[in-house]
């Protein structure tokens, strides 16, 4: 008792540690950091040298941003329009698996539930970054077409191809609406107009987007109406979208069998675990069972794996 006691409070006090280490290195002034969120790796891996920063996240940050990851990291949370620093998101990682390894050795005092549950925890913010960019991109797609509706409008009555990015950026919700407010805020910043629009099109990693830019390139090297290109585009792209959900209508019962398949046997192991820790143990006990949960687990995935390969379909 007295153990499972001391396990939780030392989970607690590693919890608190970590949360209040990451707001003391918050830095002072956090412009600087907010702005390389969304510039290109480079640009962003030299604006984390500033000396804006409070002294201990300063040094932190130096040698984290000198990390060929940082500019990695930093580009992951940007696509999910997530308001963390890398040094944030690293203390978060690895907080959480601090508290469930804590956590699972101190209900079951058993090292190989306590690992599981580490590395749960260490896959759970990839997950949810994943995850959180998919959504963003998805709704990025489906407001393009609107976009290109009103670049369309204000080119048509005399804007030109900024002041129509421009007016993108104010009449469009997000995400579209906040990505091109920060393509004006790039090219206040000195960058021409292309070298803006690549600069999102690194960032959001849409298809659909990157046919856009392209066009626009192909229009300041040779000219032409742009009016008329884009909205030919527009409609390309309304097409596609149509395509697409029809084809997830047609694959949904495949798809969510895939994820019933996957969760019910976790659930069911938790259950378990509840009713009668000592029978569901035996499974993880050193030995030849443990060969059992682990194939199993690998069997589940490669089965998921292969089920989302299968009704994956590009057009």
């Amino acid at each position: 008792m007295w153990f499972f006691l001391v396990g939780i409070l030392v989970a607690l006090a590693a919890g608190v540690l970590l949360y209040g280490l990451g707001h003391a290195l918050q830095p002072e002034d956090s412009v600087e950091e907010r702005l390389e969120a969304w510039m290109t790796a480079d640009v962003a891996g030299e604006a984390a040298g500033g000396e804006h920063s409070s002294g201990l996240l300063a040094g932190v940050d130096r040698r984290v941003a000198r990390r060929g990851f940082a500019a990695v990291i930093r580009q992951d949370l940007a696509r999910a329009a997530l308001s963390l620093t890398v040094t944030e998101w690293l203390l978060l990682r690895v907080g959480l698996v601090v508290v469930a390894f804590l956590l699972g050795f101190a209900l079951q005092r058993n090292l190989i539930l306590a690992l599981f549950l580490a590395a749960i925890a260490y896959a759970a913010p990839i997950t949810y970054l994943r995850v959180r960019q998919g959504r963003r991109l998805r709704a990025f797609n489906a407001q393009l077409p609107d976009v290109l509706d009103q670049m369309v409008g204000s080119l048509r009555v005399g804007y030109g191809l900024s002041q129509s990015v421009e007016w993108v950026g104010r009449q469009m919700p997000d995400p579209a609406g906040d990505e091109f407010n920060r393509v004006v805020r790039e090219m206040q910043l000195g960058w021409s107009l292309p070298e803006a629009l690549e600069s999102m099109v690194r960032r959001i990693m849409s298809d659909d987007l990157a046919l856009i830019v392209t066009a626009i390139d192909i229009h300041y090297e040779t000219g032409g109406r742009l009016a008329d290109i884009l909205e030919t585009v527009s409609h390309t792209i309304r097409e596609r979208i149509r395509v697409q959900r029809e084809i997830n209508t047609l694959t949904s019962q495949q798809r969510y069998s895939g994820y019933v398949l996957m969760v019910m046997p976790i659930a069911l192991a938790v259950v378990l675990m509840l009713l009668s820790p000592e029978y569901e143990s035996q499974l993880f006990a050193p030995g030849p069972t443990l060969c059992i949960p682990i194939g199993a687990g690998l069997m589940m995935i490669l089965g998921f794996l292969i089920m989302r390969r299968i009704v994956e379909i590009d057009i």
